[in-house]
């Protein structure tokens, strides 16, 4: 909320300097719009319209020039984040795999427990040969 306040008192002091600006410059001018053929269209106004028109003139080529970069930075930004993102499924998929393999891993080295069943089958065998 105080943020959207600033801003607004911010947006007023600058309209309020950009009459001010006006009225300091209030001396008129022709200025000629369209020339063409034997039609002009003139009109009168004071001479601080004009270095506001071609100041906010100025801002919106260069508001148009800043999207159109930003646009591209966003689309890089896009397509690098999907990247990341694609890359990290990928790991954890390697990682689940390699958890996978290592539990295998390990329930194959735990000694296995004899069964009674192998002992006197060894117990007959050895017994057989003498």
């Amino acid at each position: 909320m105080g943020s959207a306040v600033l801003k607004v008192l911010v947006l007023l002091l600058v309209i309020a300097y950009c009459a001010l600006f006006i009225f300091w410059n209030g001396q008129y001018v022709t200025v000629v719009g369209l020339d063409l053929l034997d039609n002009r269209y003139v009109q009168e106004m004071p001479l601080g319209f004009l270095a506001l028109i071609g100041a906010v003139l100025g801002a919106l080529v260069m508001a148009i020039f800043t999207w159109g970069e930003w646009a591209v930075q966003k689309r890089r930004a896009d397509t690098a984040e999907a990247q990341v993102a694609k890359a990290k499924t990928k790991l954890q998929e390697l990682a689940d795999i390699i958890k996978q393999h290592r539990q295998e891993i390990a329930e194959l080295k735990q000694p296995r427990p004899k069964e009674p069943g192998d002992e006197q089958a060894q117990a007959e065998a050895g017994e057989e040969a003498m």
